[in-house]
C-alpha cells in the first residue's frame, strides 16, 4: 500500500462551540461520517488539526510509537496552566544530572500506587479515614434537609455524601491533617477548580474561566503555606509527597512551584472516585435486585472496623458493577505531540500535530459489550467472555499513560460501597425516582459527573452492627 498523508478531514472551523460543548457526539458523528471504519481522521478546530484515533489497534501502535508521539507537551502545558515559574518549568525537565524531575515522579507516582508496601499503606489510611468518616456521628450532620420526625433518619444527597467522605479522607490519606488546616475553604475550592478543570487542559481563555483559576490558585497558596511549614508539623504524607518533595528540594525548586507539582498529583488523585461511587450506588439503588445481591455477596467483608479489601477484590458482582459504571461514565482521553513523521494503516501522521483518543469512543461497541450497551448491566463483566481486559474496555487508558491510580480507586470504591450498604439502611427517598442524567456535554479527563440540577436524595438509618 501506498503511503500518503492522513487527509480525512473535517473542517469545524465554525463548530468549536460544538467541540468544547459535545465533543463526544462530534466525535461519534464525525466517525459515522467516514462510515464507522474506526480509520484515523482529523478534524481542524479554528485552524488546528486534530488527529482522532478510535481503533484500539491502532492506540495500541500509538502507544509503542513513544519517540514519534510525545506526551510530554501536555504535562508542560499543564506546569504553564497551573501557574509553574519559567525557572520551576526548566528544573523540572532539566536532564544535566540524568533523568528528569518529570520522569521521576512518574517512577514514584507507580511505586506509590502499583501493588507493593507503599500502596498498601496507603489503602491502609484512606480506608481507615473512610470508616471514620461514615460513621454516624459524621455522616448525619452534613447536608441533612431534614429526618423527617426521626431521628435516627438524615435525608442526604447522595453525590454530596460521596464527595463529603472521600474527598476529605483522601485528603488526609496523603497528607496528614496538616493540609486541611492551611485553609478552611480547600475542599470547597477543590470541587470549584474540579468542576470547570476542563477549560484548563482545553486551554480555554482566562478571561472566560476566572473562576476556576481562581480556585485553583486558592488550592496553590494552602500547597503553598503546607510546604513552608516545617516536616514535623505536618505528619502523615504518603511515601509519594515525602519522596517527590525531597527530590524538588535537592534541586533547589521553589516551594511555590513544589506545591504546584503535587497539586496535580493532589487533583488527579481525587476528581474521580467520589463520582464513580455517586454513579455506583446511583444504579444499584435504582435495582433492588442488584442491590440484594451484592449486599448478600458483601457481607462476610465486613470486619469490627473497616473492610476485608482482599475478600472484596474476590465479589464479582460488586466489581463487575465497578467496571460497568467505569464503561458508562468515564470519558476519559489521552494526548499525543506528533513530534516526527509516524506511519500509522499506511497513512502518515504529520508532525507538529496533536493526536487524540477518546476512549468512551471504543465503550459503546455493541459486538464487544452485547446489546443495550447504553443501559447499567454488570452481567456484561461476568462469565468467561468478559471484556474487561479486552482492547474495547479502556476506563484508565493505556501506554505510558495507564494510570497509575486504578488499583486504589477500586479498592477505595469497593470499600466505600460496601461501607455505606452495611452500616447503613439507604434507600432512594423520593416516591419516583429518576436516575440522573450523565453530563456528556462538558468535556472532562475523567468520569462524567451529572447534569447541573440532576441529583438523588436517599434516606439513611444506621444499621445495628454499629
Amino acid at each position: 500500500m501506498l503511503l500518503t498523508y492522513l487527509r480525512d478531514t473535517l473542517w469545524l472551523a465554525g463548530h468549536a462551540r460544538s467541540f468544547f460543548r459535545d465533543s463526544q457526539a462530534l466525535l461519534t458523528n464525525a466517525r459515522k461520517y467516514f462510515d464507522d471504519s474506526r480509520e484515523p481522521f482529523a478534524i481542524t478546530i479554528a485552524g488546528a488539526e486534530l488527529y482522532i484515533i478510535t481503533n484500539p489497534q491502532d492506540m495500541s501502535l500509538v502507544y509503542k510509537s513513544t519517540e514519534s508521539l510525545a506526551f510530554d507537551d501536555f504535562i508542560r502545558d499543564l506546569h504553564v496552566g497551573f501557574g509553574m515559574s519559567a525557572y520551576g518549568r526548566h528544573t523540572m525537565w532539566d536532564t544535566s544530572a540524568g533523568k528528569c524531575l518529570v520522569h521521576q515522579a512518574n517512577d514514584l507516582h507507580r511505586a506509590q500506587l502499583h501493588p507493593g508496601e507503599h500502596l498498601d499503606d496507603l489503602t491502609q489510611k484512606l480506608l481507615g479515614q473512610i470508616e471514620r468518616r461514615l460513621r454516624p456521628d459524621m455522616v448525619f450532620p452534613a447536608k441533612s434537609s431534614g429526618n423527617r420526625g426521626d431521628p435516627e433518619q438524615a435525608r442526604l444527597s447522595l453525590y454530596d455524601l460521596c464527595s463529603d467522605v472521600l474527598v476529605p479522607a483522601a485528603s488526609v490519606a496523603l497528607f496528614g491533617e496538616a493540609l486541611l488546616r492551611t485553609s478552611s475553604t480547600f475542599l470547597e475550592d477543590f470541587h470549584a477548580f474540579d468542576e470547570d478543570s476542563w477549560m484548563l487542559t482545553y486551554q480555554y481563555p482566562r478571561l472566560l474561566a476566572r473562576k476556576m483559576h481562581q480556585a485553583k490558585e486558592r488550592n496553590t497558596d494552602a500547597l503553598t503555606r503546607y510546604f513552608q511549614l516545617p516536616l514535623e508539623d505536618r505528619p502523615g504524607a504518603c511515601y509519594y509527597v515525602k519522596s517527590f518533595e525531597a527530590l524538588q528540594r535537592e534541586a533547589a525548586m521553589k516551594t511555590r512551584d513544589l506545591a504546584i507539582t503535587i497539586h496535580l498529583f493532589y487533583w488527579v488523585t481525587n476528581a474521580n472516585a467520589f463520582k464513580i461511587c455517586f454513579w455506583l450506588l446511583s444504579y444499584i439503588l435504582h435495582r433492588p435486585e442488584t442491590l440484594g445481591k451484592v449486599k448478600e455477596e458483601t457481607q462476610g467483608c465486613l470486619l469490627d472496623s473497616g473492610v476485608d479489601i482482599d475478600k472484596l477484590l474476590r465479589c464479582t458482582l460488586l466489581n463487575a458493577s465497578f467496571n460497568e459504571i467505569l464503561r458508562l461514565t468515564s470519558g476519559a482521553w489521552s494526548a499525543r505531540t506528533v513530534v516526527s513523521p509516524t506511519q500509522l494503516r499506511g497513512k502518515i501522521l504529520r508532525e507538529n500535530r496533536k493526536l487524540l483518543m477518546p476512549y468512551r469512543q471504543l465503550h459503546f461497541e455493541e459486538k464487544v459489550f452485547g446489546p443495550h450497551v447504553k443501559e447499567f448491566h454488570p452481567e456484561r463483566f461476568r462469565g468467561d467472555n468478559k471484556p474487561d481486559n479486552g482492547p474495547y474496555f479502556k476506563p484508565f487508558g493505556g501506554g505510558i499513560t495507564y494510570c497509575s491510580g486504578r488499583f486504589i480507586a477500586r479498592r477505595e470504591v469497593l470499600a466505600f460501597v460496601a461501607l455505606v450498604l452495611h452500616r447503613y439502611d439507604i434507600r432512594l427517598a423520593d416516591a419516583n425516582p429518576v436516575l440522573p442524567r450523565l453530563d456528556e456535554q462538558t468535556p472532562t479527563l475523567g468520569v462524567l459527573g451529572p447534569v447541573k440540577g440532576d441529583g438523588i436524595a436517599v434516606l439513611i438509618t444506621p444499621r445495628d452492627v454499629l
